[in-house]
């Protein structure tokens, strides 16, 4: 009795030491993913390029997590749906740039739930969207997916498919992913803000190369001409002087001068609409007072201002938002409308200011210019909008050919009226 009471016990023994075995062996390989992570958050941090950035992410999971596939779908806020960004193993690049209703399929259920979820076998999970994978050779099992949450927001989510044969997703798996993707959400983040702040610089360098081709132009075919002019009749005033011929003389120099005036005239108005000191030291009204002014002597443009009800003085960015709109709308109008008038109306309503440019110019279509265009060489349209985003504006374009062209933009004027 004694003897099987000993073989017994020696049996739990070694059951129990090779129990404590295996979860060593399991404990020793978790540690040694995230040291894996850990080291590959380090890399992460340090790509601030989002593609390969992305690529680095999902195949890093698959890796880790022992997966023969897996994917990564970015949130599109605009459209409300899912992108796959990266493909890793299974059908590649076929699903890349393919989108689903963020709100379908077991991705939906993690974005909407913003919770992370293990899935056996997808086909007896009626949350699975099938539709998503009609016409691609590849069979999805298991499937863990965990959501991509970054300053408290989703922005996507990071799932890995069909665990190694014959196992399954756990929730050790899904708490090592889900630390991870914490991890690669704020990569992708600072990603996109440097994808932006240099979309940005290379906004302002196209805008900056724009408006010094179009003051290169305005030079070149107005003060450059004049001047060429008066320097022509100069030296035809110095010859008639050294033939003493002093009449001829006095009658250049008569002519000579509406010219230099003319061309003084020009050079303010450029200026001008460099800089308008009349906007920082009066306000946005007396600047396009003294803007149509300008145009109507210099240009012979037919511009009429219109001013109703009163608000106070905006906020300097506010003011340089406007006029540069108005300015803006104004070329485009001499450059493609071969207007006979061209109307400006200012006007609080309903707590907006609300400013029109509006003129009777041959027109355009609206979505033919807005298709395609960075492939323009002019930035006008784009350059207004932004224009109206700084002060929480809209701005709106309406035009069709033959019947003019009316720019609106709106602002809120609680929000850019100047203190005090």
């Amino acid at each position: 009795m004694g003897e099987k009471t000993s073989r017994s016990e020696l049996e739990t023994l070694r059951q129990e030491a090779a129990q404590l075995r295996r979860e060593s062996a399991a404990a020793l390989e978790q540690v040694s993913i995230l040291q894996v992570l850990q080291n590959l958050t380090c890399t992460l941090s340090s790509e601030l390029n989002l593609e390969p950035l992305l690529q680095m992410i999902l195949g890093s999971a698959v890796q880790v997590m022992g997966a023969s596939a897996g994917s990564l779908l970015l949130l599109d806020r605009k459209t409300n749906e899912l992108v796959f960004e990266v493909i890793e193993g299974g059908i590649g690049v076929a699903l890349e740039g393919t989108r689903m209703p963020a709100d379908k399929g077991i991705a939906g259920w993690v974005i909407t739930h913003r919770e992370p979820l293990i899935v056996d076998d997808v086909n007896r999970d009626d949350r699975y969207f099938r539709e998503i994978a009609k016409g691609y050779d590849f069979t999805t099992t298991s499937l863990l997916c965990v959501p991509l949450i970054a300053k408290g927001q989703i922005i996507g989510v990071l799932q890995v498919l069909n665990k190694e044969p014959g196992k399954y997703f756990t929730v050790e798996d899904q708490d090592i992913l889900g630390t991870f993707a914490a991890q690669s959400a704020v990569a992708i983040e600072n990603a996109r803000l440097y994808e932006s702040l240099r979309e940005e610089r290379d906004r302002i360098i196209a805008v900056e190369e724009d408006v010094r081709r179009r003051l290169a132009r305005d030079l070149h075919d107005g003060p450059a001409q004049l001047l060429a002019a008066i320097i022509m009749s100069a030296n035809f005033v110095k010859q008639a002087i050294d033939h003493d011929s002093l009449e001829h003389a006095l009658s250049e120099l008569d002519e000579m001068l509406p010219v230099a005036e003319k061309a003084l005239r020009q050079v303010r108005t450029l200026l001008f609409d460099l800089r308008p000191v009349v906007l920082e030291t009066q306000g946005l009204v007396p600047a396009l007072e003294s803007y149509a002014g300008r145009l109507r002597e210099t240009e012979k443009l037919n511009v009429v201002l219109t001013t109703q009800g009163e608000f106070g003085r905006l906020k300097h960015n506010a003011e340089v938002a406007v006029f540069s709109v108005v300015q803006e709308a104004i070329t485009n109008s001499k450059k493609h409308a071969r207007a006979n008038r061209i109307d400006i109306e200012v006007a609080p309503d309903e707590g907006d200011l609300v400013v029109v440019i509006r003129d009777d110019g041959v027109g355009f279509r609206v979505d033919d210019v807005t298709q395609g265009y960075d492939q323009r060489g002019s930035l006008g349209m784009l350059n207004m909008k932004e224009r109206a985003d700084i002060v929480q504006g809209t701005l709106s374009v309406s035009s069709q050919p033959g019947q003019g062209t009316t720019v609106t933009m709106q602002l809120p004027l609680a929000a850019n009226l100047a203190e005090g």
